[in-house]
Protein backbone atom coordinates (compact mmCIF):
# COMPACT_ATOMS: atom_id res chain seq x y z
CA UNK A 1 0.00 0.00 0.00
CA UNK A 2 2.75 2.16 1.12
CA UNK A 3 4.60 1.27 -2.11
CA UNK A 4 1.35 2.63 -4.41
CA UNK A 5 0.90 5.52 -2.46
CA UNK A 6 4.49 6.58 -2.88
CA UNK A 7 4.00 5.89 -6.57
CA UNK A 8 1.05 7.90 -7.11
CA UNK A 9 2.56 10.67 -5.51
CA UNK A 10 5.51 10.33 -7.53
CA UNK A 11 3.62 10.20 -10.90
CA UNK A 12 1.54 13.91 -9.71
CA UNK A 13 4.66 15.36 -8.81
CA UNK A 14 5.99 14.24 -12.39
CA UNK A 15 2.67 15.89 -13.95
CA UNK A 16 2.79 18.84 -12.18
CA UNK A 17 6.28 19.47 -13.38
CA UNK A 18 5.39 18.57 -17.14
CA UNK A 19 2.25 21.21 -16.40
CA UNK A 20 4.42 24.04 -15.43
CA UNK A 21 6.82 23.39 -18.26
CA UNK A 22 4.28 23.34 -20.57
CA UNK A 23 2.92 26.47 -19.09
CA UNK A 24 6.62 28.15 -19.14
CA UNK A 25 7.14 26.71 -23.13
CA UNK A 26 3.82 28.62 -23.92
CA UNK A 27 4.49 32.05 -21.52
CA UNK A 28 8.13 31.89 -23.13
CA UNK A 29 7.08 32.07 -26.86
CA UNK A 30 3.71 34.02 -26.13
CA UNK A 31 5.74 36.70 -25.08
CA UNK A 32 8.29 36.91 -27.21
CA UNK A 33 6.11 36.59 -30.58
CA UNK A 34 2.44 37.09 -29.33
CA UNK A 35 -0.81 34.85 -28.39
CA UNK A 36 -2.16 34.91 -32.43
CA UNK A 37 1.34 34.27 -33.38
CA UNK A 38 1.97 30.84 -31.60
CA UNK A 39 0.35 27.56 -32.56
CA UNK A 40 -0.39 24.46 -30.14
CA UNK A 41 2.26 22.51 -32.41
CA UNK A 42 4.96 25.11 -31.87
CA UNK A 43 4.29 24.43 -28.12
CA UNK A 44 4.75 20.95 -27.94
CA UNK A 45 8.12 21.41 -29.96
CA UNK A 46 8.96 23.74 -27.65
CA UNK A 47 8.61 21.58 -24.55
CA UNK A 48 9.72 18.34 -26.13
CA UNK A 49 6.29 16.62 -25.95
CA UNK A 50 4.12 15.19 -29.18
CA UNK A 51 1.08 16.72 -29.37
CA UNK A 52 -1.06 14.58 -28.88
CA UNK A 53 0.48 14.60 -25.17
CA UNK A 54 0.09 18.44 -24.79
CA UNK A 55 -3.87 18.27 -25.56
CA UNK A 56 -3.51 15.87 -22.26
CA UNK A 57 -2.58 18.64 -20.41
CA UNK A 58 -4.07 21.48 -22.38
CA UNK A 59 -7.33 21.33 -24.48
CA UNK A 60 -6.23 24.76 -26.40
CA UNK A 61 -4.29 27.93 -25.95
CA UNK A 62 -6.89 29.74 -24.17
CA UNK A 63 -6.64 27.42 -21.78
CA UNK A 64 -3.04 28.02 -21.62
CA UNK A 65 -3.51 31.51 -21.70
CA UNK A 66 -5.48 31.26 -18.58
CA UNK A 67 -3.02 28.99 -17.14
CA UNK A 68 -0.53 31.48 -17.23
CA UNK A 69 -3.05 34.59 -15.97
CA UNK A 70 -3.93 32.39 -12.58
CA UNK A 71 0.02 31.56 -11.85
CA UNK A 72 0.72 35.57 -12.35
CA UNK A 73 -2.61 36.54 -10.25
CA UNK A 74 -1.78 33.97 -7.56
CA UNK A 75 2.07 35.06 -7.08
CA UNK A 76 0.59 38.83 -6.50
CA UNK A 77 -2.06 37.45 -4.38
CA UNK A 78 0.77 36.24 -1.80
CA UNK A 79 2.08 39.62 -2.25
CA UNK A 80 -0.92 41.14 -1.12
CA UNK A 81 -1.14 38.65 1.68
CA UNK A 82 1.88 39.74 2.89
CA UNK A 83 0.75 43.14 3.15
CA UNK A 84 -2.23 42.23 4.87
CA UNK A 85 -0.69 40.66 7.60
CA UNK A 86 1.53 43.52 8.38
CA UNK A 87 0.42 44.80 12.19
CA UNK A 88 0.14 48.81 10.03
CA UNK A 89 -3.40 50.67 9.62
CA UNK A 90 -5.36 50.00 6.60
CA UNK A 91 -4.50 53.61 5.11
CA UNK A 92 -0.99 52.07 4.69
CA UNK A 93 -1.91 48.42 4.14
CA UNK A 94 -4.10 49.87 0.84
CA UNK A 95 -0.95 51.91 0.14
CA UNK A 96 1.86 49.56 0.68
CA UNK A 97 -0.69 47.23 -1.93
CA UNK A 98 -0.78 49.88 -4.35
CA UNK A 99 2.88 50.18 -4.86
CA UNK A 100 3.87 46.71 -4.86
CA UNK A 101 0.83 45.83 -7.64
CA UNK A 102 3.02 48.49 -10.11
CA UNK A 103 6.13 46.75 -8.83
CA UNK A 104 4.99 44.46 -9.88
CA UNK A 105 3.60 44.82 -13.36
CA UNK A 106 6.95 46.71 -14.04
CA UNK A 107 8.82 43.79 -12.91
CA UNK A 108 6.68 41.47 -15.65
CA UNK A 109 5.82 43.90 -18.11
CA UNK A 110 5.82 41.20 -21.15
CA UNK A 111 2.99 39.62 -19.45
CA UNK A 112 0.96 43.03 -18.99
CA UNK A 113 1.28 43.38 -22.59
CA UNK A 114 -0.24 40.27 -23.57
CA UNK A 115 -2.85 40.58 -21.06
CA UNK A 116 -3.78 44.27 -22.43
CA UNK A 117 -2.76 43.12 -26.39
CA UNK A 118 -5.48 39.35 -26.02
CA UNK A 119 -6.71 39.40 -22.63
CA UNK A 120 -9.90 41.86 -23.52
CA UNK A 121 -10.95 39.13 -26.45
CA UNK A 122 -10.32 36.18 -24.33
CA UNK A 123 -12.17 37.68 -21.56
CA UNK A 124 -15.48 37.72 -23.53
CA UNK A 125 -15.41 33.79 -24.26
CA UNK A 126 -17.82 33.64 -20.93
CA UNK A 127 -18.01 29.87 -21.64
CA UNK A 128 -14.17 29.02 -21.03
CA UNK A 129 -13.96 26.88 -18.11
CA UNK A 130 -10.69 27.78 -17.56
CA UNK A 131 -11.47 31.65 -17.21
CA UNK A 132 -13.47 30.88 -14.39
CA UNK A 133 -10.88 29.90 -11.75
CA UNK A 134 -8.67 33.28 -13.22
CA UNK A 135 -12.20 35.07 -12.35
CA UNK A 136 -12.26 33.62 -9.02
CA UNK A 137 -8.91 34.83 -8.16
CA UNK A 138 -10.23 37.93 -9.35
CA UNK A 139 -13.01 38.16 -6.97
CA UNK A 140 -10.66 36.87 -4.13
CA UNK A 141 -8.32 40.03 -4.41
CA UNK A 142 -10.93 42.34 -4.52
CA UNK A 143 -12.75 41.24 -1.53
CA UNK A 144 -9.01 41.31 0.05
CA UNK A 145 -9.13 44.83 -1.02
CA UNK A 146 -12.42 45.78 0.40
CA UNK A 147 -11.53 44.40 3.51
CA UNK A 148 -8.32 46.40 4.09
CA UNK A 149 -10.46 49.75 3.03
CA UNK A 150 -12.64 48.63 5.84
CA UNK A 151 -10.26 47.88 8.59
CA UNK A 152 -8.81 51.51 7.60
CA UNK A 153 -12.80 52.66 7.98
CA UNK A 154 -12.62 51.11 11.28
CA UNK A 155 -9.41 52.28 12.29
CA UNK A 156 -9.88 56.04 11.32
CA UNK A 157 -7.54 56.30 8.37
CA UNK A 158 -10.10 56.10 5.53
CA UNK A 159 -13.05 57.87 4.89
CA UNK A 160 -16.01 55.79 5.46
CA UNK A 161 -18.80 57.45 3.28
CA UNK A 162 -18.44 54.97 0.21
CA UNK A 163 -19.27 51.49 1.19
CA UNK A 164 -15.63 49.56 0.69
CA UNK A 165 -16.18 47.16 -1.78
CA UNK A 166 -17.95 49.93 -3.88
CA UNK A 167 -14.03 52.08 -3.65
CA UNK A 168 -12.57 48.68 -3.87
CA UNK A 169 -13.89 48.44 -7.22
CA UNK A 170 -13.37 51.59 -7.90
CA UNK A 171 -9.29 51.42 -7.27
CA UNK A 172 -9.42 48.16 -9.17
CA UNK A 173 -11.30 49.58 -12.66
CA UNK A 174 -8.70 52.25 -12.31
CA UNK A 175 -5.66 50.19 -11.75
CA UNK A 176 -6.30 48.08 -14.75
CA UNK A 177 -7.32 51.47 -17.31
CA UNK A 178 -3.61 52.51 -16.28
CA UNK A 179 -2.27 49.36 -16.77
CA UNK A 180 -3.08 48.67 -20.12
CA UNK A 181 -3.46 52.92 -20.72
CA UNK A 182 -4.19 53.60 -24.72
CA UNK A 183 -0.66 54.31 -26.26
CA UNK A 184 -2.00 57.59 -27.73
CA UNK A 185 -2.98 58.53 -23.94
CA UNK A 186 1.11 57.63 -23.41
CA UNK A 187 2.14 59.92 -26.49
CA UNK A 188 -0.17 62.96 -25.51
CA UNK A 189 1.22 62.90 -21.96
CA UNK A 190 4.92 62.40 -23.09
CA UNK A 191 4.58 65.41 -25.08
CA UNK A 192 3.08 67.23 -22.38
CA UNK A 193 6.31 66.15 -20.58
CA UNK A 194 4.59 63.56 -18.72
CA UNK A 195 6.50 60.06 -18.30
CA UNK A 196 4.41 56.66 -17.58
CA UNK A 197 5.90 56.34 -14.38
CA UNK A 198 5.61 59.82 -12.95
CA UNK A 199 1.67 59.36 -14.50
CA UNK A 200 1.82 56.15 -12.27
CA UNK A 201 3.59 57.76 -9.01
CA UNK A 202 1.38 60.60 -9.43
CA UNK A 203 -2.18 58.46 -9.81
CA UNK A 204 -1.29 56.83 -6.32
CA UNK A 205 -0.95 59.83 -4.98
CA UNK A 206 -3.80 61.05 -6.26
CA UNK A 207 -5.76 57.81 -5.26
CA UNK A 208 -4.45 57.63 -1.95
CA UNK A 209 -5.59 61.47 -1.69
CA UNK A 210 -9.22 60.58 -3.07
CA UNK A 211 -9.84 57.69 -0.16
CA UNK A 212 -7.77 59.37 2.99
CA UNK A 213 -10.21 60.60 6.18
CA UNK A 214 -11.13 63.76 5.72
CA UNK A 215 -11.29 66.10 7.90
CA UNK A 216 -15.30 66.63 9.33
CA UNK A 217 -15.60 70.08 8.63
CA UNK A 218 -14.65 68.97 4.86
CA UNK A 219 -17.08 66.07 4.49
CA UNK A 220 -19.77 67.77 2.10
CA UNK A 221 -20.88 65.24 -0.29
CA UNK A 222 -20.10 66.48 -3.79
CA UNK A 223 -21.58 63.57 -5.44
CA UNK A 224 -25.01 64.49 -3.99
CA UNK A 225 -24.69 68.42 -4.58
CA UNK A 226 -23.27 67.21 -8.19
CA UNK A 227 -26.79 64.77 -8.39
CA UNK A 228 -29.19 67.20 -7.29
CA UNK A 229 -28.42 69.67 -9.77
CA UNK A 230 -29.53 67.38 -12.50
Amino acid sequence: MVKIMATTDRKEREKEQRKNAIIDAAEKLFFSRGFDSVSMEEIAKEVELGKGTLYLYFKNKDSLFFAITLRKMRKLHEIFVECVELKISGREKSRLMGKKYFEFVQENQEYYRMICAFGPKLFRKKENEDMKAVMEQIKEDLFLSRDVLREGMEDGTIRNDIDPLEMASIMNLMCNSIICLDPNWKKMLEAGGISYDRFVKNFLLFIGNAIDKRPASNEANLGDSIIDKH
